[in-house]
């Protein structure tokens, strides 16, 4: 029999056989497994469209403007090793010593102690900077472990918080669609009813609150 492929996204913020666990299923059919992976990839992408952040650790290559002041703001975090910080406008490649991210990277951001100086565009009367230039490309690492590409020797860190959002919103999901309840609020017969809350809960959405990016 041919072995099946797993459909889990890039960012799946968990895998099939913990989310399996927290809803009490054990031994599930294919179109199943696919079912619950499909709802688990909807989960993770909406959080991640939500927060305005991605979670799988990768590399990054993004241009920025100097700010005049001690901490840049990098896209995404948290920031796990820098290449490079390269002026672009000189071509000049900064020294590593020369900025830090120890104590400020669970937050995205490069600290330097003389500050990311402004580089730009001069001009009227008085030949004030009319333009900030975006001429400091900062290539960087970023992110968590995800669950399903943890392993032995490097465990997922993506917080438990997160993990257990994605169970929540895919349970939901899963009876909202077994009680025949998608696009229905509520149902009624004879003295028997049900009413079928479709919105994340708070809980929920203060963990989801909480990891928006703030930048």
């Amino acid at each position: 029999m041919e072995e099946r492929k797993s459909l889990l996204a890039g960012n799946a913020m968990t895998t099939l056989s913990d989310l399996m666990g927290f809803m009490g299923m054990t031994t599930v059919d294919d179109a199943t497994k696919d079912n619950l992976e499909r709802l688990i990839n909807a989960a993770s992408a909406y959080i991640e469209t939500m927060t305005d952040r991605k979670f799988a650790r990768k590399e990054y290559v993004e241009n920025h403007h100097p700010t005049g002041y001690q901490e840049l703001c990098l896209k995404q975090y948290p920031i796990r090793s820098v290449a490079s910080v390269v002026d672009t406008d000189c071509g000049k490649v900064m020294e590593p010593d020369s900025y830090s991210y120890e104590d400020t990277g669970e937050i995205g951001v490069l600290y330097k102690d003389s500050g990311w100086a402004l580089s730009g565009y001069y001009g009227g009367l008085a030949n004030d900077m009319i333009a900030v230039k975006r001429c400091l490309r900062v290539t960087y690492e970023a992110g968590y472990i995800m669950p399903k590409d943890a392993t032995a020797e490097n465990l997922s860190d993506l917080p438990y918080d997160l993990q257990y959002v994605v169970w929540q919103m895919v349970q939901q999901q899963w009876n909202l669609a077994n009680n025949g309840a998608n696009g229905l609020s509520a149902f009624s017969i004879s003295d028997v009813s049900w009413t079928f809350d479709k919105e994340l809960s708070t809980q929920v959405q203060n963990v989801i609150n909480r990891y928006m990016r703030w930048t």
